[in-house]
C-alpha cells in the first residue's frame, strides 16, 4: 500500500517536471542578439510614445510677461502676453497651432505668426521656474539663432 501511495504522488511530480522542462534539442545561439529598433525600442514594433498635446495653453503659462528691464507696459519691446490660444508681442501676434506638454513646467508651442505685413511659422519651448514667476523661451530648432531671455510675470 505504501508503494502505491508513493507512486501516485511521484507520478504527478514527474509529469509536472517534464512539462516545465525545455525539450528543445537545439542549444541557444550564443551569437543571437535582441532586436533593437532605430528609435531605441526593444523590437516589439511599437513606435515612440505620442507627445501629450493640449487645445489651450496651460493656466500656469497665461498672463503678461516682460524681460527683467521691462516695465510690463504695452509699449515695452520685450513684453509678451499669453492667452489660451494666442500670443501677443510688441508688433506681432501668433495664433496657437499646436501645444505639446512636456511637463507642468515645460511646453512647446507652434504659432502662426503675423506682424508688420509678414507671416511666418514659429515654434518655441517655454520653461517655467521660480515657482511660476519666471518664463524662459528657447528655440526648438537647434539651428535657429535665438538667445533665451528669461521673462518675469507681470502683476
Amino acid at each position: 500500500m505504501m508503494t502505491r501511495k508513493a507512486f501516485s504522488f511521484a507520478l504527478p511530480m514527474v509529469l509536472l517536471a517534464a512539462a516545465c522542462s525545455d525539450n528543445s534539442d537545439t542549444p541557444p545561439d550564443p551569437d543571437a542578439t535582441m532586436t533593437v529598433e532605430p528609435d531605441g525600442g526593444i523590437g516589439d514594433g511599437a513606435g515612440p510614445p505620442e507627445p501629450v498635446t493640449a487645445d489651450t495653453v496651460p493656466a500656469a503659462f497665461l498672463g503678461v510677461w516682460d524681460a527683467g528691464g521691462g516695465d510690463c507696459a504695452p509699449a515695452s519691446l520685450t513684453r509678451m502676453e499669453i492667452l489660451p490660444t494666442t500670443f501677443q508681442f510688441y508688433e506681432s501676434h501668433g495664433d496657437v497651432t499646436r501645444i505639446e506638454v512636456d511637463s507642468p513646467e515645460k511646453i512647446v508651442v507652434s504659432l502662426a505668426m503675423e506682424g508688420e505685413g509678414e507671416q511666418w511659422q514659429m515654434a518655441r519651448m517655454f520653461t517655467l521656474s521660480d515657482n511660476g514667476q519666471t518664463l524662459t523661451p528657447s528655440a526648438v530648432d537647434p539651428e535657429e539663432q535665438f538667445e533665451p531671455t528669461p521673462l518675469t510675470k507681470c502683476e
